[in-house]
């Protein structure tokens, strides 16, 4: 949470917010690119800061020169306080007591069970995606954790 504190970024309420930071430049649209895809995201929206933006792209770029030419796919991105209350109706894992650093547009989830638009437990292709986001968390870029739960890797910009 200091991490997305640190953004500069207040916890985004509602999609007229999303947009008034968008005109500004402080969030930008996100799509899929080199080594990663984006799920049809219904509890989130496909916004990120830009500096957050370019480490999605950097990881991709990553996974899919390490894995010859594989994605991993996006699951969550960017939630407004009100995606959040409705998420907790659907995921008990969701925050809704307090902010989650979702709310500020600077961290994403990144599934391991789906690769190549496919949901399919990959051992190899997960400890690749793993190996990096762990590499680029030594070297100060981001945060991450592995949540069981929901199967993915949480990813916070630093």
């Amino acid at each position: 949470m200091e991490a997305a504190r640190a953004t500069g970024i207040p916890p985004l309420k509602n999609q007229a917010h999303v947009t008034s930071l968008v005109s500004k430049k402080k969030l930008v649209l996100i799509f899929a690119g080199r080594g990663y895809t984006i799920a049809k995201l219904t509890h989130s929206r496909p916004y990120l800061n830009p500096r957050s933006y370019k480490a999605l792209k950097e990881i991709g770029a990553a996974f899919y020169n390490r894995s010859k030419k594989k994605t991993f796919t996006v699951t969550s991105v960017t939630r407004t306080l009100y995606d959040q209350k409705r998420l907790s109706r659907v995921n008990s894992n969701a925050v809704t007591s307090k902010l989650s650093s979702h709310n500020y547009g600077c961290s994403f989830d990144i599934s391991y069970i789906r690769f190549n638009r496919r949901k399919a437990p990959n051992a190899r292709l997960e400890k690749a995606l793993q190996d990096i986001l762990t590499q680029m968390q030594r070297q100060g870029k981001i945060y991450f954790i592995k949540e069981y739960r929901e199967k993915c890797f949480h990813v916070t910009v630093r």
